[in-house]
């Protein structure tokens, strides 16, 4: 048996670092064969010259950014932020209670002698609230918007439950900010809005051991009765 032809091995001489280690990363094997490829340059610096170039070109350009939270941008009109309720505009028909998917509503009424409705509570638990505005498009007079604030931080998780004299402070707080121009760029009117047609569920509490949907056992829903 006739043995294998050997083959002449040649090593290879290990590549050493580049020169220009600052600007370059290649080795020095790797650069020429760079310069022998064909239409292939080797720029040292150039990356850095053109990171340069974009960081000048806003120099000169107006900020982007701002000071949050001493700088607020406007908020959007169909941002789904914190709900604001207007009682001015209420009516007490339940209607956004009945809409809302997830329960955090709660309203209560009673009727008055005219045949409108006084409104007894009105609260809304934001700590189940998922922002999804199917109040606000259930509302017959946009008592309900969405407008608050989105930066919703609080210590106590309690504090995310809001009564009618949160909801109601909050509102008005908002109306004298922005000069009295409702989220939905209405003005605010001088006579509000009030139906004399009162609803058969606005009688009752929406939610609650005598709710015409019966008890509701949520998660973290506080009992304020």
């Amino acid at each position: 048996v006739q043995a294998a032809p050997r083959v002449a091995q040649h090593s290879t001489p290990p590549a050493t670092p580049c020169r220009n280690r600052r600007l370059c990363f290649a080795t020095s094997t790797e650069c020429g064969r760079l310069r022998q490829g064909r239409g292939v340059r080797v720029a040292y610096g150039l990356g850095i010259a053109k990171g340069l170039l974009v960081t000048f070109k806003h120099i000169f350009r107006p900020p982007i950014t701002v000071s949050y939270p001493e700088e607020e941008r406007d908020v959007p009109l169909r941002a789904r932020t914190n709900l604001l309720w207007f009682e001015e505009r209420c009516t007490g028909c339940s209607t956004c209670a009945q809409a809302c998917p997830d329960g955090c509503i709660l309203v209560e009424t009673s009727p008055r002698a005219d045949g409108t409705l006084n409104i007894d509570r009105y609260e809304i638990d934001f700590r189940i609230c998922m922002y999804c505005g199917l109040c606000t498009e259930a509302c017959p007079y946009q008592a309900i918007q969405a407008g608050g604030r989105y930066d919703d931080a609080v210590y106590v998780f309690e504090d995310m439950y809001r009564d009618r004299d949160a909801l109601s402070r909050e509102a008005s707080e908002y109306l004298d900010r922005n000069d009295g121009v409702y989220p939905n760029g209405q003005q605010q009117e001088e006579n509000p809005l009030r139906t004399a047609l009162p609803t058969a569920r606005g009688r009752f509490p929406v939610a609650g051991e005598e709710g015409p949907f019966g008890p509701q056992h949520l998660p973290g829903k506080l009992d304020r009765d």
